[in-house]
């Protein structure tokens, strides 16, 4: 496995991270500890949750709880919901705040490496939420602020320097605009994850 910096923070995470979904806790916790335990086995230290469903985030911290906590990177992505209410949106303050803490609760993994919200739209992040992700941030419980997604309105939540992570989808294909946008990332010196690096449209 090789490691890469984590934009400016110091820390190193494997070039690979583990996405881990409701499908990942559908054989039951015994499969979804073994996957993890197959990821640590291969070097990967970077573990992203795609929900905020209290299952999957308690599957998580018990699989990863022997591992010192200092060398891990968990991300935990907001605005899909938690599983159990068919996946509405929310990113009001009291929304991703109870969905962190809850997680945290469950998971006793202490902190939140990245919260990471998924292309929320122009109009779907009002100031009060990120006043509380920073107030969450201020408190430790979550260390860095991330965005995720693809659009024009990416380019506006780069631009506010607010955020320490752009998670974008990239690939040999990637148009102009995303790679103008990445850069722009890089030069405020947040941390780039990249995913659909092999979109169907490649295949041939």
């Amino acid at each position: 496995m090789r490691y890469r910096p984590f934009g400016a923070t110091g820390a190193s995470i494997s070039t690979v991270t583990l996405s881990l979904g409701l499908d990942a806790i559908s054989r039951g916790p015994d499969a979804a500890a073994a996957l993890i335990y197959s990821g640590l086995e291969a070097g990967i230290n970077s573990y992203c949750l795609e929900t905020c469903d209290p299952v999957l985030a308690e599957c998580v911290g018990r699989a990863l709880h022997t591992v010192d906590r200092k060398l891990l990177n968990v991300s935990l992505t907001l605005g899909r919901g938690d599983g159990r209410r068919g996946g509405q949106r929310d990113f009001s303050a009291q929304g991703m705040t109870s969905a962190i803490d809850r997680a945290l609760h469950v998971s006793g993994l202490g902190w939140i490496d990245v919260a990471l919200l998924e292309q929320p739209e122009q109009d779907e992040l009002p100031q009060t939420s990120l006043n509380a992700l920073k107030a969450l941030r201020a408190t430790e419980r979550v260390r860095y602020l991330g965005v995720s997604g693809d659009g024009e309105v990416m380019d506006a939540y780069v631009s506010t320097g607010a955020f320490d992570v752009l998670a974008t989808p990239y690939h040999v294909d990637s148009e102009w605009r995303v790679r103008s946008r990445v850069r722009a990332a890089k030069e405020q010196d947040m941390a780039v994850l990249a995913y659909g690096y092999f979109p169907d449209a490649l295949s041939t």
